[in-house]
């Protein structure tokens, strides 16, 4: 969007069309020149082609979401692909000559060069100069990123401790039933799991610590973790065969999640399954299944997205951490919420036998 506006009144995606039209006297020029006849009228018609697609360059570049320097260096690039391709096609009539072969359509092969050489140029220069400032946008998002991790895990984090510690003084002197000292306590402890939780998201992205796991002790333990947080809640483990996967280290906080969302989106008499499947030839399956009213679709939709906004975004940083962390497995996590929510993960088998397709592939 900010390349657009960079680019926005910009007269640069005019170059386009001035070849377009140089084309088009060009083409219209080469036959008056070498004299009209079907033929001649034949090639006519292929240089105006090659005119045509070079307006349509101009109308791509135009909308593209590519700076005003960035449009000017890539009709720069067009043309001296144009002439690359020009310089070419007199290298191939000399070489003919001097060989002693018959040079005929010389005029039209130089022309033909010439604009399909600009309307190569073209479609690649736009595309490699918009991949390029696309590119630095996004280390320079990689950048704000980071100085966002180290705001929220010293800055904010420092902060939240000491108006936590002023608010248990408070909490001495009028004690923790008073109302205001609640409210107060609740939004301090949120703003709190949430600036832990997005810590936990960035090292995920970053560490890439990926290694062998047993699914079914990971399960286990988080199921085990979850009993002793919600000691009341009916779970689980309804199926457990053996199977180790190749998952990101915090495959066991990813489940504990979901877990946690089963009970925090349901009443108490909500009922939680999970269990670990391992089907021959594929990868291995981990489910959580609750039988309560589910997870709300825009909060799982949103993974999908590519971007949160204000009709649209999770309510929480809990699901985040669970497609992170199943992204970087190299996996996949899906949601239904047919008779509750059901999530379905998706790991690699650690023990699976690659085959030719998965050399190819590199996923081993």
């Amino acid at each position: 969007m900010a390349g657009r506006e960079r680019a926005a009144g910009s007269v640069a995606h005019w170059w386009f069309y001035a070849y377009a039209v140089l084309g088009l006297v060009a083409a219209v020029g080469y036959g008056f020149y070498v004299g009209w006849t079907v033929a001649v009228a034949l090639e006519t018609l292929i240089l105006l082609a090659l005119s045509a697609t070079l307006v349509y360059s101009g109308v791509d570049a135009r909308d593209r979401d590519v700076s005003q320097p960035g449009l000017l260096r890539a009709a720069t690039l067009t043309a001296v692909t144009g002439a690359s391709f020009a310089l070419l096609a007199v290298a191939i009539a000399l070489i003919w000559e001097l060989e002693g072969h018959p040079v005929v359509d010389t005029e039209f092969m130089l022309v033909f060069a010439m604009w399909l050489g600009l309307a190569v140029g073209a479609q690649a220069s736009l595309y490699a100069v918009a991949s390029e400032e696309k590119r630095a946008r996004l280390a320079d998002f990689v950048k704000l990123l980071t100085m966002n991790q180290r705001v929220l895990r010293h800055n904010l984090r420092n902060e939240l401790a000491v108006v936590d510690g002023h608010l248990q003084n408070l909490e001495r002197r009028v004690g923790a039933d008073d109302a205001d000292v609640a409210v107060a306590r609740e939004h301090v402890n949120e703003l709190l799991e949430n600036s832990e939780r997005t810590r936990r998201i960035l090292d995920i992205w970053e560490s890439g610590d990926c290694r062998e796991q047993d699914a079914g002790a990971v399960l286990a333990a988080a199921v085990e973790r979850l009993r002793e947080r919600y000691p009341d809640v009916d779970v689980e483990i309804a199926a457990s065969e053996d199977a180790v996967v190749s998952a990101h280290a915090a495959l066991g906080d990813a489940l504990y999640e979901v877990l946690e969302n089963a009970v925090e989106h349901n009443d108490g008499d909500v009922r939680i399954t999970a269990s670990v499947r391992n089907p021959s030839g594929g990868d291995v399956v981990v489910e959580v299944a609750d039988t309560g009213t589910g997870i709300p679709g825009h909060e799982y939709d949103v993974l999908e997205q590519p971007g949160e906004t204000t009709l649209s975004h999770a309510s929480g940083l809990g699901l985040w951490l669970v497609y992170w962390t199943v992204r970087e497995s190299g996996g996949s996590v899906a949601f239904t919420d047919e008779d509750g929510t059901t999530v379905r993960f998706r790991l690699p088998d650690a023990t699976a036998t690659p085959g030719p397709l998965g050399w190819l592939l590199g996923r081993w």
